[in-house]
């Protein structure tokens, strides 16, 4: 009869010892249970990976492992199971050490074991029917290549059986055994994966075998659930029979093989509890139909157990060490400098601490009075990036311009209309100004304003003429002119800088001038540096930072949304600082109007 688990036929006479004798288990004994269950804080069931898991970190498990049919004979049309049921209580400890080590103990125990017993040809095959201590496991691991979270790890790893199993056990071997590994693993986002290639060396005179298999999990809800499937497989490396008492039988092929389909579920921060199952692939000896497993674990994640271990922002370096821990930054001898980003707030490439004009942009020079400081084209003393008339020679008090630019009379100082003529008014807003229309009464006429219905000031350039300093209405969006900035604190991921109120009123006008505006999404990205989780986490703090400000500074709650969307939406090359420089912004993008 064919049956799609391990079916040993014994239909060739000459392969039994007698014709009338009783078998008893094997001699030494044999390790029936294919499945070698990881130690507490692996991704998968039976495939190990690289995984350590912090300094000083204990793990535990429990797993319940039911196998259906794992050995079976038959001869002709008769057959029958020597073990029916087996079901072991796996009981493992590990021991995490310096991010690099695991230490291991694992004590299998056959809960559960049954047959039938079955009489083939004369020969009787005794079925075991009480609970046996399987053959105590220690397991050594050491990661050389890669850390954790990096997409391709490396480790070596051993396991070494203690024969602690009773004589003719179908628990254990009865004999030590040692299994060598390779193991290859990592994580990429939302994925795990592992993979092992192996041999497994009994002492005795049993063949030794090779041993691979490899998977994945899926982490979703925030890697509160884990899914995936792995298989896993041991071949031995000469297909010799199997003696059982007087008898020998044959393997049933070479070949091991299953595949099981896992779910994790992490409960409370450290417990973690498992389900699988899956079918046996080949009909090798030891090979189930079925197995099921059902697992609890203790298993705390690297660096929450652990806050010795925390590196929020990903640059290398532990929270305890990092004087700027929310914000990327390079290592420093300097400890008040250490993992913070380089002091520039004007990014020109002159540090704060010679720039004679720390807030805005320059070029450097070796006079300490101006080194940092923008040029000054018109050579007027005002610098051009604040000199509304650049290559014009003008008056610091009237924005580097002239003193009546359009000559009409009226002062620059005084002309609320300083580019184009008009008579003097009592009215600030309209004195200098030719009589007409002015939509939002910014002083500024229609015919001349460049934004006609949000106040701005005046502006030498016709396309910043009655606009708003810092922001514009365009399709889609309000553009901010100005980066919004935020400052670095230990327990606040993105609290706003001083320097982004005056932007973010400018904003609030706006809307205020525009109800028509329904819907705003106030969207934060990133550039590629760092963790793609932590991006997303700082940018959609930083999104509901200013999202705040402006509820709390008159917008309505309902006209705003906030979302961070991290590295996923470059708008330049990521690849030099001035595309990186452009990719971390902020934008508030124009949803629904009427």
């Amino acid at each position: 009869m064919a049956r799609f688990a391990p079916v040993f036929v014994l239909a060739a006479a000459g392969l039994l010892g007698a014709t009338r004798a009783r078998a008893q288990a094997p001699g030494t004994g044999l390790a029936l249970d294919q499945l070698q269950p990881t130690p507490a804080g692996d991704a998968l069931f039976g495939v190990p990976s690289p995984f350590i898991g912090g300094h000083l970190v204990p793990r535990g498990l429990v797993m319940f492992d039911y196998a259906r049919n794992p050995l079976e004979v038959a001869s002709g049309t008769t057959s029958g199971a020597i073990v029916a049921n087996q079901a072991f209580l796996n009981v493992d400890a590990s021991l995490a050490l310096w991010d690099r080590l695991l230490v291991s103990a694992l004590l299998p125990v056959a809960v559960l074991q049954n047959g039938s017993s079955p009489t083939l040809q004369g020969v009787s095959f005794k079925s075991p029917s009480s609970a046996q201590i399987g053959d105590l496991r220690l397991g050594l691991r050491v990661r050389f290549f890669g850390n954790e979270d990096d997409a391709f790890q490396a480790a070596a790893g051993f396991y070494l059986h203690v024969p602690t199993a009773p004589k003719g056990s179908y628990a254990g071997e009865g004999v030590t055994r040692e299994a060598p590994q390779v193991l290859v693993g990592g994580r990429y986002r939302r994925i795990v994966w592992s993979a092992v290639l192996g041999a497994e060396i009994a002492g005795s005179s049993d063949p030794p075998s090779l041993t691979y298999g490899g998977g994945l999990g899926v982490n979703l809800a925030g890697d509160l659930l884990q899914i995936g499937p792995e298989v896993y497989a041991s071949t031995v490396l000469q297909n010799a029979p199997l003696t059982v008492g007087a008898a020998m039988i044959p393997r049933g092929g070479t070949t091991n093989a299953e595949a099981l389909l896992d779910v994790k579920v992490r409960l409370a921060g450290s417990l973690v509890i498992g389900a699988a199952a899956g079918p046996g692939l080949t009909r090798a000896l030891g090979t189930p139909e079925v197995r099921a497993l059902g697992s609890v674990a203790w298993s705390p994640l690297p660096g929450k157990s652990d806050e010795a271990q925390l590196d929020s922002d990903q640059d290398g370096i532990l929270d305890r060490d990092d004087a700027c821990p929310y914000a990327f930054g390079p290592r420093s001898a300097d400890p008040a400098k250490n993992g913070c980003p380089a002091q520039d707030r004007d990014e020109d490439g002159v540090p704060d601490a010679v720039d004679a004009c720390p807030d805005v942009k320059g070029v450097p020079t070796a006079d300490p009075k101006t080194n940092g400081c923008p040029a000054d084209r018109d050579g007027d003393g005002v610098p051009d990036a604040i000199d509304l008339c650049p290559d014009v020679k003008g008056d610091a008090a009237n924005a580097g311009c002239p003193v009546d630019r359009d000559g009409d009379g009226v002062p620059d100082s005084l002309d609320a209309c300083p580019d184009v003529k008009g008579p003097p008014s009592p009215d600030p807003k309209k004195n200098g100004c030719p009589v007409n229309a002015d939509s939002d009464g910014d002083g500024i006429l229609d015919a001349v304003d460049a934004c006609p219905h949000e106040k701005g000031p005046a502006s030498a350039d016709p396309k910043a003429n009655g606009c708003p300093l810092l922001v514009r209405v365009r399709d889609g969006e309000i553009a901010l002119l100005r980066e919004v900035k935020f400052r670095i604190a230990a327990s606040d991921p993105a609290p706003l800088d001083k320097s982004a109120e005056a932007l973010l009123g400018e904003v609030r006008d706006v809307l205020a001038q525009h109800p028509e505006l329904l819907k705003l999404e106030v969207q934060a990205h990133t550039d590629n540096t760092g963790k793609a989780d932590f991006n997303v986490k700082i940018s959609t703090a930083r999104a509901e930072s200013v999202r705040k400000w402006l509820v709390d500074h008159g917008v309505a709650a309902g006209r705003l949304i906030a979302r961070g969307y991290g590295g996923d939406k470059p708008i330049a090359d990521n690849k030099t600082a001035d595309g990186r420089k452009q990719n971390r912004r902020v934008q508030i993008v124009i949803v629904e109007k009427k």
